[in-house]
């Protein structure tokens, strides 16, 4: 599992990304998504969406600005980037409905655009099937 902290200035949030997750890490997600006030029923969802391959999932706290973003183990690169894209839209979708930006608008497609930059140095290595082997 790689951890990976990011922080999007212009929309002052938070973001932590858990990238080959497997289910030895569990209860080490469970544990970050309950301290960004994550409810019980939603752990519980949370608990069933992470032990599959291809998988991910994204919680937001909006009162903390903060948000905790799961990819899974996936089977190829182009299953990463599915996952990858999946669960950065999401986050994306919780920024902009919290602050009340337009998705059709310029100022949601900058979002997407920090978002996607901000993680690129870590998933870079998921997006090449080569490199996945030499993880």
């Amino acid at each position: 599992m790689i951890i990976q902290e990011i922080y999007l200035k212009d929309w002052k949030w938070s973001v932590k990304v858990f990238y080959a997750v497997d289910t030895y890490y569990v209860d080490d997600i469970l544990g970050e998504l309950e301290a960004i006030g994550c409810s019980r029923d939603d752990l519980k969802q949370a608990e069933a969406c992470l032990c599959g391959v291809n998988s991910g999932l994204t919680y937001s706290n909006f009162k903390s600005r903060s948000s905790v973003i799961v990819i899974g183990l996936t089977s190829s690169a182009a299953q990463f980037q599915n996952t990858f894209d999946h669960e950065k839209g999401h986050l994306a979708m919780h920024i902009c409905g919290f602050l009340n930006i337009d998705p059709f608008g310029e100022e949601f497609q900058y979002l997407v655009g920090e978002i996607g930059q901000d993680m690129f140095p870590v998933a870079k290595t998921f997006l090449c099937d080569r490199c996945r082997k030499q993880l």
